[in-house]
C-alpha cells in the first residue's frame, strides 16, 4: 500500500513549532507519513502553519504559499496558524485549498477524511470543563529535530497596544498538567535531551493552584538525562521565584528571553507594557545576581508612534547598559485592529530603517561581550551537529554555539566543555571535561 505523505511547514515562533509538532502527531495517527516539504516526491498534503506578528511575517506567509503552490501544484494545501485567524486577505488566497483558523483546528481529521478517504481519528481537545484549561489530545512529534518544544500555555490577556497575538490566539489558557506530563515523558522516551517549555507567556501558566513553578518542579522530579529551557517569558511578579528555582538546579538552562520592547518609560506606557524600565533593570539584575553567566535575550521595537529621535537615543543608551546576550530588533509594524494602528506620531519607513541599522552595532557588541565572558568557564553543551575531523557542534545551557572534538560520538548528548577560545562569529571552542 502506498503511503499518503504529509508535510508541515512552520513560520514564526517556538509556539508555532510546538503547534506543528502536535499537528504532525494527529496526521500520523490518521495514517500519514510525515516528510520534509522537499521530499523526493511532492507530498500529498502540505499544512502551512503561519505567522502574522508583523507585516513582514504576514508577507512571508503569502510568499511561502505562492512558492509551495508553484513547487507542488497537485498537493492539497491547508493554511493554519495566526494568519488564518486575522489576515482577511487570506480568505481569498488561491494558493491554499482551505483555511483552518483556530476555532476549526478540531475539525482537521474530518476534513482529511473527506479529502483522502483515511481512517478518521476522533479528536477531542478542550474537554476540561474549564475554559482557562485546555487539552490537545495529541503529543508533540518531532521527526527531524534534536530538541523539542513542549507546549504548556496559550493565548494572552495583555493586549499591548501594538500586538496582534491576543486577537490571533485568544485569551490566556493553560494546558492540563496531566497531559503536559504525559507529553513530556513521551519526549524523553523519544530520546530528546533538551525540552523547551513553550507558550505565549509561560510565566502565566496557571491550573488551579499549580503555577509555572509547581509545573517545573513536577517536570524536574521525572528521572532522565534531560535539561529544560524556558521559552517566551515576560517581566512579572513570578520572575524572582522562577529565577530562584533556575539557580537551584543545573537541569534548567541559564537562559531567559525577556522582551523589553522599548528603553524609555514614555514609549513603554504608550505600548501598554506593565513595567517601567527601572523595574525591568531590577528584575534582570536580580537574575544575574543568582546566575552570573545567565543569557538574557530581549526584543526591541524601534519607530513606535511618538518615538522622537531623542527618545530613540535614550532607548539605545538603556539597551547598551543592559548588556543583553542577544537582541532581536523589529521596526514598528502597524497591525489592523490594534490600538497602535491609529496612534499619531507615525515614523517614516526610511527613518525606521535607519534606526534598525543604528541598533546593529549595539546588538553585535553585546553578543560578542557575552560570548567572550564565557572563556575560561565550564559549560554544559547539547551537541547537535557533526563536523570534520571528529568535530561536534552544539548549544550551551546559556545558548552560545560551542565546538569540540571527540574520538567517540557525542551527537545528541549533553557534555561539559571547558571553554578556551572564541571566534569572530561568537562560536566558542573547548575541551570535553572527563
Amino acid at each position: 500500500m502506498i503511503a499518503i505523505t504529509a508535510s508541515v511547514v512552520t513560520l514564526g515562533c517556538r509556539l508555532n513549532q510546538a503547534d506543528s509538532a502536535l499537528i504532525c502527531d494527529r496526521l500520523r495517527r490518521c495514517g500519514f507519513q510525515i516528510v520534509d516539504e522537499d521530499y523526493e516526491e511532492s507530498p500529498n498534503l502540505i499544512i502551512v502553519n503561519s505567522c502574522t506578528v508583523t507585516a513582514t511575517a504576514a508577507r512571508k506567509t503569502r510568499q511561502l504559499l505562492t512558492s509551495i503552490r508553484h513547487r507542488h501544484p497537485y498537493a492539497y494545501i491547508i493554511l493554519t496558524g495566526c494568519a488564518a485567524d486575522v489576515d482577511e486577505d487570506m480568505k481569498e488566497n488561491s494558493d491554499c485549498d482551505i483555511l483552518l483558523p483556530r476555532a476549526e483546528k478540531k475539525n482537521l481529521e474530518s476534513i482529511l477524511e473527506r479529502r483522502f478517504n483515511i481512517q478518521h481519528h476522533e479528536h477531542k481537545p478542550s474537554e476540561t470543563g474549564d475554559e482557562s484549561i485546555f487539552k490537545e489530545d495529541a503529543f508533540a512529534y518531532y521527526p527531524f529535530k534534536s530538541r523539542a518544544n513542549l507546549k504548556v500555555q496559550e493565548g494572552c490577556n495583555s493586549f499591548c497596544s501594538y500586538c496582534i497575538v491576543p486577537y490571533a490566539r485568544g485569551r490566556e489558557r493553560s494546558r492540563d498538567p496531566e497531559e503536559v506530563m504525559a507529553d513530556f515523558r513521551q519526549l524523553l522516551d523519544a530520546g530528546f535531551h533538551e525540552i523547551v517549555i513553550t507558550g505565549v507567556n509561560v510565566c502565566n501558566y496557571k491550573c488551579g493552584k499549580l503555577d509555572l513553578i509547581g509545573l517545573l518542579e513536577k517536570l524536574l522530579a521525572v528521572e532522565g538525562d534531560f535539561r529544560l529551557r524556558l521559552g517566551s517569558t515576560e517581566p512579572g511578579e513570578i520572575l524572582p521565584r522562577l529565577v530562584d528555582l533556575m539557580a537551584s538546579t543545573k537541569r534548567i538552562c541559564d537562559f531567559l528571553h525577556l522582551p523589553l520592547q522599548a528603553g524609555t518609560n514614555e514609549i513603554l506606557k504608550a505600548m501598554g507594557r506593565k513595567y517601567t524600565r527601572e523595574e525591568y533593570r531590577d528584575m534582570v539584575g536580580y537574575a544575574r545576581s543568582k546566575m552570573p553567566y545567565l543569557h538574557v535575550g530581549s526584543d526591541l521595537i524601534v519607530g513606535f508612534p511618538g518615538e522622537t529621535p531623542e527618545l530613540f537615543e535614550e532607548s539605545c543608551e538603556f539597551v547598551k547598559s543592559m548588556h543583553f546576550a542577544n537582541l532581536h530588533v523589529f521596526p514598528f509594524s502597524p497591525r489592523k485592529g490594534t490600538k497602535a494602528e491609529k496612534l499619531p506620531g507615525r515614523i517614516s519607513v526610511d527613518e525606521m530603517v535607519r534606526r534598525v541599522e543604528a541598533t546593529k552595532p549595539i546588538k553585535a557588541a553585546c553578543a560578542a561581550k557575552f560570548a567572550k565572558s564565557l572563556i575560561g568557564t565550564e559549560q554544559s553543551v547539547l551537541f547537535e551537529r557533526t563536523l570534520a575531523n571528529n568535530g561536534y557542534e552544539g548549544w550551551s545551557s546559556n545558548y552560545v554555539k560551542v565546538r569540540t572534538r571527540s574520538p567517540k560520538s557525542i551527537l545528541r548528548e549533553i557534555h561539559t566543555v571547558r571553554i578556551n577560545a572564541g571566534n569572530e562569529e561568537n562560536i566558542l571552542s573547548g575541551k570535553l571535561v572527563n
